[in-house]
């Protein structure tokens, strides 16, 4: 059984991520998460943290494959600096257990941002510059698929993007 959070995001993303009294959890596809992503910028709140791991499905292959290096994570704190965030994005961009790594600390900062506890304005602004982001990674992230799963042509219209999201 899967629980929902207190407060207004850990709500809304529970809503739109569970179904059959949180029995069973929806991955959103593209359109979905950016329904949620509006949702969840006019909720005018900040959560702990949003996790945001995206995945490819493919159909007509049978295979899966996630993109743990464009994980979007957002996190609150009570305080941080400059270097703290520098080296969050670092620790973020360099992970032990991954077969891909990104080395863009310009598209990092995107993915990993941190922001104060109830700094709704910078909350905001870091789910935006996301959302605006996916048209940048979505393309990178279908040439990797199409190169780890050796898709072809014909096997293009059974994929599709999903996100799995969590927060707390």
């Amino acid at each position: 059984m899967i629980k929902k959070g207190k407060g207004k995001i850990n709500e809304i993303i529970y809503n739109n991520t569970v179904y059959y009294n949180g029995k069973y959890r929806y991955y959103p596809t593209i359109s979905d998460l950016n329904h949620i992503l509006d949702e969840i910028i006019s909720s005018n709140s900040t959560t702990e943290y949003i996790r945001i791991t995206p995945f490819y499905i493919n159909e007509q292959v049978n295979m899966q494959i996630e993109f743990e290096e464009f994980m979007f994570y957002i996190e609150c704190r009570d305080w941080f600096d400059e270097k703290i965030q520098e080296m969050h994005i670092i620790e973020c961009l360099d992970p032990i257990d991954q077969q891909r790594t990104l080395n863009d600390l310009r598209l990092g900062a995107i993915l990993y941002p941190l922001c104060k506890n109830n700094d709704v304005d910078s909350y905001q602004k870091a789910l935006k510059k996301y959302k605006e982001s996916l048209r940048e990674i979505l393309p990178k992230m279908m040439e990797i698929a199409k190169s780890e799963m050796e898709l072809k042509e014909e096997h293009l219209p059974f994929g599709y993007f999903c996100f799995e999201i969590h927060s707390e």
